[in-house]
C-alpha cells in the first residue's frame, strides 16, 4: 500500500510538515509495511515556505522596508536551480508586520526590494505568493524598487501609496530586465468595484467607508493611467493590488496557488500511483474547496480515482466536498471557531484521529 500524506497546515498551531509527521506515525503504526509519502503542502499563504523548504529551497534574509517605511528582516527562498525563487509579500508587506492599521499610506516597496535581492542571487523567475498583506498600493511601491519610475500631476517624482494614487499622471518602465513573475492567488477580485480590492479587503486592513472610496477612486484613476483593461481581469484586486502590478507592469501571470505549489512538489504523479491520500487542515468547510490546498487535492484525487481522507481540528458544513473528490471527513474536536488547541495537544490529537482513520481502513481491507 502506498499512502500520500499531503496536508496544509494548520493555522496557529502546527506546521504542514508537523501535521505530516503526525499522520506518518499513526500510518506506520497501523501499516508498518506501508509506503508513506510525505509532501507537505501551501496554496500560497501560510505554510507554503516550508512545503518548499522541504524540496531544497535554502531561505535567504535580506534587511528591507517594511509597510511603514521601517527596517525590518525578511526572508525569502532560492530553489536549488538556482534560477527559481520564492517571495511572500507577507514577508514584508504583510498585515502582521505592524500594529498599525494605515493601509493608505502603507506600502508594498520591500516585497520589491525582496525580489530584487532574488535576482541578485541569480533568480530569473520569481514565484510570488499573494496574501495577507496590510497594503492598498496596487503594487505600485513594489514596482519602484524594481526601477519603475512613478510621477504626480506636478509630474514630480514619488512613490504611490493607497493615498497619493489618484495624483499619478505617468510611469516610466526601467530600462534593465524584470524576473519572470508567477504570483500565486487564490482570489478572483478585480481591482475596482464592489468586488473589488478596496471594497473587499480594506475593512480588515483598517479601512473606513470613507477611505475604502479614497482607495477605491484612487485605484480606478491609477489604472486608467497604467492599463485599464487589467483592471478587470480575475485577480487584479488581491493583495491591495498586487496582482494588477503582476498583470499590468511586470507582464507577469497569476496563478492558483495549489496549482503552482502542485506541480512544483510533484503531487500529480504522488497521487496517481497512491492507494489512498490523507490531507488535512485547521478548519475545514465549503470554502476550503474554493482555490484551497484540500480543495486542489481533492479535484487530482478524484481525477486519478483514488480515495481521499480529510483530517481536520473541526468540520462546519462539508456536504458539497463530498461531490468533489473527498470520500470522509474525520474531525478532531467539536471546538469553536476560534479555541485553539496548543501545538503539542493539537499534534497528539491528530495523531489519534488519523489512527482511527488508519484503523477503520484496516478492519474495511
Amino acid at each position: 500500500m502506498k499512502i500520500v500524506i499531503c496536508p496544509d497546515s494548520f493555522k496557529g498551531t502546527l506546521a504542514a510538515k508537523e501535521a505530516s509527521e503526525a499522520i506518518r506515525r499513526a500510518a506506520e503504526k497501523i501499516f508498518p509495511e506501508a509506503e508513506t509519502c510525505l509532501l507537505p503542502l501551501g496554496d500560497g499563504g501560510e505554510g507554503t515556505k516550508e512545503c518548499f523548504m522541504t524540496l531544497g529551497a535554502v531561505e535567504k534574509s535580506a534587511k528591507v522596508r517594511g509597510p511603514y517605511g521601517e527596517e525590518l528582516e525578511a526572508k525569502y527562498l532560492l530553489f536549488p536551480d538556482g534560477k527559481t525563487a520564492y517571495v511572500e509579500s507577507a514577508e514584508a508587506a504583510g498585515l502582521t508586520k505592524s500594529e498599525l492599521r494605515i493601509t493608505e499610506i502603507a506600502t508594498t516597496y520591500g516585497v520589491g526590494e525582496l525580489i530584487m535581492k532574488a535576482t541578485e542571487d541569480g533568480a530569473e523567475k520569481v514565484l510570488l505568493g499573494l496574501g495577507g498583506s496590510g497594503t492598498s498600493d496596487m503594487g505600485l511601491g513594489m514596482a519602484s524598487a524594481m526601477g519603475f519610475t512613478f510621477y504626480d500631476d506636478h509630474d514630480i517624482e514619488f512613490i504611490p501609496t493607497g493615498r497619493s494614487l489618484r495624483t499619478l499622471s505617468r510611469f516610466e518602465r526601467p530600462e534593465g530586465k524584470i524576473p519572470a513573475i508567477t504570483a500565486l492567488c487564490d482570489v478572483e477580485n478585480p481591482l475596482c468595484g464592489e468586488k473589488g480590492s478596496a471594497a473587499i479587503f480594506g475593512p480588515q486592513k483598517g479601512a473606513d467607508e470613507k477611505t475604502i472610496a479614497m482607495l477605491d477612486e484612487g485605484m480606478r484613476h491609477a489604472s486608467s493611467v497604467i492599463d485599464i483593461e487589467k483592471a478587470d481581469l480575475p485577480g487584479a484586486g488581491a493583495a491591495g493590488g498586487m496582482g494588477y502590478a503582476v498583470l499590468a507592469l511586470f507582464g507577469g501571470e497569476l496563478e492558483r496557488g495549489i496549482d503552482v505549489v502542485s506541480h512544483t512538489v510533484g503531487l500529480d504523479e504522488a497521487i496517481r500511483s497512491a492507494d489512498l491520500v490523507v490531507t488535512g487542515e485547521g478548519s475545514f468547510d465549503g470554502q476550503s474547496m474554493m482555490g484551497k490546498a484540500v480543495g486542489g487535492i481533492a479535484s487530482r484525487a478524484k481525477k486519478a480515482g483514488v480515495p481521499l481522507y480529510v483530517l481536520c481540528g473541526r468540520a462546519g458544513e462539508v456536504g458539497e466536498a463530498y461531490l468533489s473528490g473527498v470520500s470522509a471527513v474525520f474531525p478532531m474536536t467539536n471546538y469553536p471557531v476560534g479555541a485553539l488547541l496548543s501545538a503539542s495537544e493539537t499534534e497528539k490529537a491528530l495523531e489519534k484521529t488519523a489512527e482511527n482513520l488508519f484503523r477503520t481502513i484496516k478492519i474495511s481491507e
